[in-house]
């Protein structure tokens, strides 16, 4: 410790010794590399950002989200009508609304807006519009594989609830079959990353009959 100060002092009066001129060279020396150094940090940042599924969100001029969240009545009457449900057990084969599996869930979700949607998760993942993960909104729906279905084949859906384009992340609701109906943040780095396969939209498109409802509170 005392090397260190005294090594400090004895730099510090050198740096004095130095004419005008030498000293404001050395400053700016100083000044470049601790930008650079800042520079390397915020490289670091944007790197872990567009290592993420949503990387095409990263702005770095501002955080703004692609598109709004929530903008459409109809999502945000679907995702708060989705949430009643919440902590709903799970039952293979069920499809509310005492009891649900995850294809059950969306089906019985959507079907209160007027959509009818194929029974199997297999079935909805054909339907609507394929929509990329850096354009997510809520009301999409998400497909995952999972240990029943095998690798790489379409074997439960969620809903998207919510984005959050800042951190790349967005939240679900589905089915579980642990939990029953709840929440599920992704990427989650785990499970639901690993099985992901893709999403659909179905508001919106050619499916939506749901500006036609009138029980969708």
């Amino acid at each position: 410790m005392t090397v260190c100060v005294l090594t400090a002092l004895s730099a510090s009066a050198q740096y004095k010794k130095l004419p005008a001129a030498h000293r404001q060279i050395a400053d700016k020396q100083m000044n470049t590399s601790l930008a650079e150094s800042g520079s390397l940090f915020a490289q670091s940042i944007k790197g872990a950002a567009l290592a993420s599924p949503f990387a095409d969100m990263y702005n770095t001029a501002k955080s703004v989200p692609a598109v709004d969240l929530l903008t459409s009545p109809t999502a945000s009457k679907m995702v708060n009508y989705a949430a009643r449900f919440l902590g709903t057990r799970y039952s293979l084969g069920s499809a509310g609304p005492k009891a649900f599996d995850c294809s059950g869930f969306t089906s019985y979700v959507f079907k209160n807006f007027g959509i009818t949607l194929s029974r199997t998760s297999r079935e909805q993942y054909q339907q609507g519009e394929k929509v990329s993960v850096n354009n997510l909104r809520p009301g999409d729906l998400l497909f995952f594989s999972c240990r029943t279905s095998g690798r790489g084949q379409v074997g439960h859906v969620a809903i998207v609830a919510s984005v959050d384009h800042a951190t790349g992340t967005c939240q679900f609701i589905h089915a579980s079959t642990k939990k029953g109906v709840t929440y599920q943040k992704f990427p989650d780095n785990g499970y639901y990353s690993r099985n992901f396969i893709g999403a659909r939209r179905i508001l919106g498109t050619d499916m939506d009959n749901s500006t036609q409802l009138a029980n969708a509170n």
